[in-house]
């Protein structure tokens, strides 16, 4: 979208004006909008499903949880996911009452 206004004079003046804090612009960009196609991270499941924010997947194998003496168990559901927006391999959720990242490779849709 923002290509496409950097024909125009008058859009390019108000995002030269515009002024946003890195972080909230960070928060902006993480959104994809505006992003082409090919741009945008897409988050896949074991089996090539797209996982989106706030979905349930489930385990497919024992995970052994980094800094923990925990196991995720196989089959255990993953309720209200989130994704990374900097990496489509990983996904955050809570097991246990724990919120941990999980490796897309590992989770299959429900």
């Amino acid at each position: 979208m923002l290509n496409r206004l950097k024909s125009e004079g008058w859009p390019q003046d108000l995002l030269d004006m515009m002024y946003l804090e890195d972080e909230t612009l960070e928060w902006a960009k993480a959104t994809g909008e505006g992003e082409e196609e090919g741009e945008k991270i897409i988050h896949r499941d074991v089996n090539g499903n797209i996982l989106e924010n706030g979905d349930s997947v489930v385990l497919v194998k024992d995970l052994k949880v980094k800094g923990s003496s925990m196991v995720a168990k196989q089959g255990t559901a993953v309720r209200r996911i989130s994704l990374d927006h900097e990496n489509a391999e990983y996904i955050e959720g809570k097991v246990d009452g724990q919120q941990i990242v999980i490796i897309t490779k590992y989770v299959k849709k429900i």
